[in-house]
């Protein structure tokens, strides 16, 4: 039995215990893992970006009011070109109502030029040398019409065109009449002058 209780001791004392130097140690590591799970940068980092954060809305906010304002901007801006494109169709039309109804007057109310004779105050003989029996009434309605005094018609010798003659003196003074005769009996010049009338022109009508 004594011999039994010895060798249980003995094996007793071989089994390893662990020495009072490896527990500092083991005890040193347990702080320095909780030191990097909590370290301060992440923080710093966080509390650096927040600002940054809050800066975000208030630039959205501003561009949005940049949008609109340009928006608005093109929209006035095209309203306002419209307004004065519709403006200036008006006017354009106006002028040309005006410019019809002037015209038109013109032709019904005689018209002096500036360094010239009125149709009224411009008299007329209208001969009938084309051979057409008619000729001369006939041009002389129309000229009567336009403003003018028909003092004479009848015929002569026949010629081969329209011809006009004016009183002496008075060639720079009958624009009017000259226009008048270009346009209705493609008389585009005067030939002469004449002395043996009182008339201011003498129109003769050819074949």
């Amino acid at each position: 039995m004594p011999a039994k209780k010895k060798a249980f001791k003995a094996n007793v004392e071989e089994t390893p215990q662990k020495t009072s130097e490896e527990t500092p140690d083991t005890q040193t590591k347990v702080p320095q893992v909780a030191e990097e799970q909590g370290l301060s940068k992440q923080t710093l980092t966080t509390l650096e970006e927040r600002p940054i954060e809050e800066e975000v809305p208030l630039e959205k906010t501003n561009k949005k009011l940049f949008v609109i304002g340009l928006i608005a901007f093109l929209v006035i801006f095209a309203a306002t070109g419209w307004i004065l494109y519709l403006t200036a169709r008006f006017q354009a039309k106006v002028n040309e109502v005006e410019d019809q109804g002037a015209e038109e007057v013109s032709q019904l109310t005689p018209t002096p030029t500036p360094a010239g004779l009125a149709r009224e105050e411009i008299s007329l003989e209208i001969l009938n040398a084309s051979g057409v029996s008619g000729m001369a009434a006939t041009t002389a309605k129309t000229f009567e019409d336009l403003g003018y005094k028909v003092v004479k018609t009848g015929n002569s010798e026949r010629v081969s065109a329209n011809l006009l003659y004016v009183g002496e003196n008075l060639r720079d003074k009958l624009s009017v009449l000259l226009a008048d005769v270009e346009k209705e009996l493609k008389i585009s010049s005067i030939s002469g002058e004449f002395k043996d009338s009182t008339a201011s022109a003498r129109i003769i009508l050819g074949k």
